[in-house]
C-alpha cells in the first residue's frame, strides 16, 4: 500500500508539472485600498485618561495577486497581502490556492478560517459596527477590552472584519483551508492550522507546554445564498474550536465557539444580523460569552445609508452572574465618487461596563463620535 501510494503520488506530480509547463506562467497584478478618516469624539475621561477631541485615522493595504490554469482544469493562484501603513509593517493573508469548478477550492498558507468566508452579519457601508471600527474612536478600557480581543494577539474574535461576525479563527495563521463547489446555493468549508500570525512559517511548532500563541484551531461551517426572483437570502451555520497550547490545570478548557447569520435583500434593501455563542473563552473554563447584531441598510445608484446595533457580553469571571459589556450603534452613509473612490461618514455611540465594578468606574467608558474620510481602492 506504501508503495502504491508513493507511485500514485508521484504520477499526480508528474502530471501536475507537466500541466504546468504547457499553461501561462503566473503574472502579479498590484491592487489595494487606502482609508483615510478624521472624526471629533466625546467620551469619559476616567482614571487620569485625557484622549484626544479630534483625531485622525488610516487603514492602508497593498495585493500581490495572480493565477494560470493547468490543461487539467487545476487554477493554480498565488495571494499576498501586504499592510503599508507606516507603523504597520506585517502581513494579511498570504496563501496559495488550488481551485476547479468541480474540486472546490484548497488554500494553504498564512490565511483566516473557513467559516471567515461563508458568514452573514449586519451591513454597513460605512465605519463598521462589530469589527473594532468604533474602539478605533472610543477607548475600551482594559477590563472591558477582553470582550473583543484575543489576548496572545491583539485581534477581534467576536468579529474579524467589516463583512462579518464569525465564530472561525480570524488571524492569519499558517494553516489549510478548504471549502466545496457550490451546489444548488449551497456550499460547505472546513479549515485547521495555527491561531497565532507569523508563527509556524519556518520552523517546528511546539503546541505544548503552556505556548498559547501556538494554540490550534480548526473551524466548519456551512452556508446557502440564492435569488428568489429579485429577492436575495443567504444564511449560515459555523462551529469553531480553540486547542489551549498544552496548558493545563483546573481553569483551563478548549474554547468553542458557536454562530449563525442571515441576510435577506430586495429593492435595494438589505436586513441582515447574526448571533453568537462562546463557551470557555480566552480557553478559560466556564467564562463564556455571546454576541449579536442587527442592522439594516438601503442603497441606490452613488448612495448608502446603514443603521446597525451590537452587543456582546462576557462571564466577569467563572460561573459569574455579573457580565462585562460592549454595545455601539452606527448610522453610517456613503457615496460613490467614481474611479474606486467612496466619500463615508458616520455617526456612533458605544458603551463598554465591567460588571465586576461600581457604575462609571475606571473600568467603564461611553461615548459618541462623527467621523468622515475617503475609502480609495486601486
Amino acid at each position: 500500500m506504501k508503495k502504491l501510494l508513493v507511485a500514485s503520488t508521484a504520477i499526480v506530480a508528474v502530471a501536475a508539472v507537466s500541466s504546468a509547463n504547457a499553461a501561462d506562467p503566473i503574472k502579479l497584478s498590484v491592487g489595494g485600498y487606502m482609508n483615510q478618516y478624521v472624526g471629533y469624539v466625546s467620551q469619559d475621561d476616567d482614571g487620569q485618561q485625557d484622549f484626544a477631541d479630534v483625531n485622525i485615522n488610516s487603514e492602508t493595504e497593498l495585493y500581490f495577486r495572480g493565477s494560470t490554469t493547468l490543461d487539467n482544469g487545476l487554477t493554480i493562484g498565488v495571494n499576498i497581502d501586504r499592510y503599508a501603513d507606516r507603523d504597520d509593517a506585517g502581513g494579511d493573508d498570504v496563501f496559495l490556492q488550488i481551485s476547479s469548478d468541480s474540486l472546490g477550492r484548497l488554500r494553504i498558507g498564512q490565511t483566516k478560517g473557513a467559516a471567515y468566508a461563508l458568514s452573514h452579519s449586519a451591513p454597513n457601508v460605512a465605519i463598521g459596527n462589530n469589527d473594532g471600527d468604533v474602539s478605533d474612536w472610543i477607548a475600551r478600557p482594559t477590563q472591558t477590552a477582553k470582550l473583543n480581543s484575543n489576548a496572545a494577539n491583539n485581534t477581534e474574535t467576536f468579529v474579524y472584519s467589516d463583512q462579518t461576525m464569525t465564530a472561525s479563527e480570524g488571524n492569519d495563521g499558517q494553516k489549510i483551508v478548504y471549502w466545496t463547489p457550490n451546489l444548488g446555493g449551497f456550499q460547505a468549508g472546513f479549515s485547521y492550522g495555527l491561531d497565532a500570525n507569523g508563527a509556524g512559517i519556518e520552523s517546528a511548532v511546539n503546541v505544548g507546554g503552556g505556548n498559547t500563541n501556538n494554540d490550534t484551531a480548526w473551524d466548519v461551517g456551512v452556508a446557502y445564498n440564492g435569488d428568489f426572483g429579485g429577492v436575495t437570502f443567504g444564511a449560515d451555520v459555523t462551529f469553531q474550536q480553540n486547542n489551549n497550547g498544552g496548558t493545563t490545570g483546573p481553569l483551563v478548557e478548549d474554547r468553542q465557539a458557536y454562530r449563525a447569520g442571515v441576510s435577506v435583500g430586495v429593492a435595494g434593501f438589505t436586513v441582515g444580523g447574526s448571533y453568537r455563542k462562546t463557551n470557555n473563552e480566552r480557553s478559560i473554563k466556564d467564562v463564556d460569552a455571546s454576541g449579536w447584531d442587527l442592522g439594516v441598510a438601503y442603497e441606490t445608484g452613488p448612495y448608502g445609508v446603514s443603521l446597525s446595533y451590537a452587543s456582546f457580553k462576557e462571564d466577569s469571571a467563572a460561573n459569574s452572574t455579573l457580565d462585562d459589556t460592549a454595545k455601539t450603534w452606527v448610522l453610517g452613509a456613503s457615496y460613490d465618487l467614481g474611479a474606486g473612490v467612496t466619500l463615508v461618514g458616520s455617526v456612533f455611540t458605544a458603551e463598554y461596563e465591567d460588571g465586576a465594578t461600581a457604575v462609571n468606574s475606571t473600568n467603564d467608558n461611553e461615548g459618541t463620535g462623527i467621523v468622515t474620510g475617503l475609502q480609495v481602492s486601486f
